[in-house]
């Protein structure tokens, strides 16, 4: 996504929320102009506060409303639980993107999109309700018309106002041994600036960090970094099936900054006390 002559290229996000926000202010902070969406005029109102050019957008499966960003690029982050009919909104959003001139749209969809035991060079084959409605959402996206497309599925999502520790704190769960597979908000919003900038038309990355700690572990551990009531695992134990997101640092050169949720649960906490 090269930087145009004589002025700053436009950046569009739809959802300003815990990725679209700090997204816009990386890409902000790098010099580009972005534009966003949010779904209240009130929030809108603040992010023109704080800089951003931010636009009300109501997201559904018959959306109308005039398109709001003079954008060729946008990145699309709108978790499935904020909509109903998800694959078809997706659809109507792109249909309404690719009218208002953009060319180029990064999607980010989910890790859902696999059954267990699946990998990133796998084709995808969900075995839960939300894992289906991801992958119709990125067929709906994929098939939208715009001139280049691309998705990233994150592992499970960690970072500021999103910490581990509050997941399984004082629940009773099943699944001691399975491999835990986050990714964290600083390593998500780099991902995406790189894949917006270099990644091809049509491909899907995932992005899971490549250290795994067995959920038992992990999830004990960040519960009492919190203070909270650490989770009781019961049998079944589970398999130990890491998903691995290196496929993006072959192919684009990414480093993640943060590899082992393990080893940082240990430096934050050396950090807060």
């Amino acid at each position: 996504m090269p930087r145009q002559q004589g002025k700053s290229a436009r950046i569009g996000i739809v959802g300003a929320g815990w990725l679209g926000l700090p997204l816009a202010r990386a890409w902000r902070e790098e010099g580009w102009e972005v534009a966003v969406t949010a779904t209240s005029q009130e929030k809108c109102d603040r992010l023109t506060g704080e800089g951003l050019d931010a636009h009300p957008l109501l997201i559904s499966a018959q959306m109308d409303a005039p398109w709001p960003l003079r954008v060729e690029a946008l990145v699309v982050c709108v978790p499935p639980g904020k909509v109903d009919d998800y694959p078809a909104a997706m659809a109507s959003l792109c249909a309404l993107a690719k009218a208002g001139g953009v060319r180029r749209l990064l999607f980010v969809s989910a890790t859902s999109v696999w059954g267990p035991g699946q990998g990133e060079e796998e084709a995808a084959a969900p075995r839960s309700e939300r894992g289906l409605r991801m992958l119709a959402a990125e067929r709906a996206v994929l098939a939208a018309g715009i001139e280049s497309t691309l998705v990233v599925r994150p592992a499970g999502l960690y970072g500021p106002g999103r910490h581990p520790g509050r997941f399984l704190a004082g629940k009773t769960v099943s699944g001691a041994a399975q491999a835990v597979n986050l990714v964290h908000q600083q390593d998500l919003v780099a991902a995406c600036q790189l894949l917006l900038a270099r990644g091809e038309g049509g491909q899907c990355y995932t992005l899971s960090a490549p250290g795994h700690p067995s959920r038992g572990a992990f999830y004990r551990a960040a519960a009492l970094r919190l203070g909270l009531a650490a989770p009781c695992f019961v049998e079944p134990d589970g398999e130990f099936l890491p998903l691995h997101g290196e496929r993006i640092c072959r192919e684009l050169g990414f480093v993640y900054g943060v590899p082992d949720p393990l080893a940082w649960l240990a430096s934050e906490a050396g950090a807060l006390a």
